[in-house]
């Protein structure tokens, strides 16, 4: 869908926003990723990523959520999108890239190897209150609380 001149709608990912139950708490899981750019610094977000050729929304987020988060998941339900205005370096202009996150449940470890261009360097269990100070975005922040809203009914 295009949008104006410089600005395209071209790019889906899907991600999970993982919880499980530990000690009476509930913990989401985080990734620690390092940025690419003039300076390198971690970011916190929740474990997403590109749809691979004919894979649908659900698999790409399972999938996802085991390759960085190091975790095997159940889908709960799905949270909402969120859009992002990235640089593509093949084409050269601005693109929205449209994500879609569930909300998903711990099932247990995994040992699925890793292989993917942004560096995950870290995996952590957070409180609410712990994943909202460290997460990046904004968006994954009102998308947590709505999961958290989501578990209470």
């Amino acid at each position: 869908m295009k949008i104006n001149e410089n600005l395209y709608y071209d790019e889906r990912s899907a991600g999970g926003i993982v919880c499980k139950k530990e000690a009476n708490k509930i913990l989401w899981l985080v990734v620690k990723t390092l940025s690419r750019g003039k300076k390198c610094k971690a970011v916190f977000k929740f474990p997403k990523g590109h749809l691979k050729t004919k894979e649908f929304l659900k698999q790409a987020a399972l999938r996802e959520v085991e390759e960085e988060g190091k975790i095997k998941a159940k889908i709960v339900c799905k949270l909402g999108s969120n859009n992002y205005i990235i640089w593509d370096r093949e084409t050269h202009k601005k693109i929205i890239k449209k994500v879609t996150f569930f909300l998903m449940e711990y099932v247990e470890p995994s040992r699925l190897k890793y292989y993917d261009t942004e560096m995950v360097v870290g995996q952590e269990w957070l409180t609410v209150d712990e994943a909202l100070e460290k997460l990046a975005y904004d968006s994954e922040k009102v998308l947590l609380q709505k999961a958290v809203k989501r578990l209470k009914k």
